[in-house]
């Protein structure tokens, strides 16, 4: 559980913040000439970008032999056993709770001031933006919030 909730973290950081619950519900046709193109599971809002080659290698570490478009990337969720909305929340909340032991681990194990959870990646994509003189607006738009106070 270490190594994927490692992965897990950078991806989502790489991948402009993804959410635990978008990245759990991606499947290979999302990924379209090297980016991503998926509906945002919360607000159903579509969201295309670039795929970085870091994040690209993630995706590859956990590509199993004869993939096909309708698999989920990632060792969340599996089409032929999670079939209903409720097995399928279940399973992403189980795993979630997992990471975020495995991250607390990893950030005690590294000295880490704050403990880390799925949300910190997340929020860290946001904080360099921000410290990097991005406006509220793009950050707002690049993190899917719904309303600006949010970002701020």
């Amino acid at each position: 559980m270490l190594c994927l909730s490692k992965g897990l973290f950078t991806f989502s950081y790489l991948c402009c913040g993804m959410n635990m619950i978008n990245i759990a519900y991606l499947k290979y046709s999302v990924i379209i000439n090297g980016r991503i193109c998926f509906v945002r599971h919360k607000t159903k809002q579509p969201i295309t970008f670039q795929l970085l080659s870091q994040a690209m290698q993630i995706i590859d570490k956990y590509r199993k032999d004869e993939v096909q478009q309708d698999d989920y990337i990632f060792p969340i969720l599996d089409r032929n056993f999670h079939h209903t909305e409720q097995q399928q929340y279940d399973r992403i909340r189980k795993v979630i709770k997992g990471m975020n032991k495995s991250l607390k681990r990893i950030g005690t194990h590294l000295n880490i001031s704050i403990p880390l959870t799925t949300y910190v990646a997340r929020h860290s994509f946001a904080t360099v933006l921000k410290r990097s003189g991005v406006n509220i607006a793009l950050i707002s738009e690049a993190m899917e919030y719904t309303s600006l106070s949010t970002a701020q």
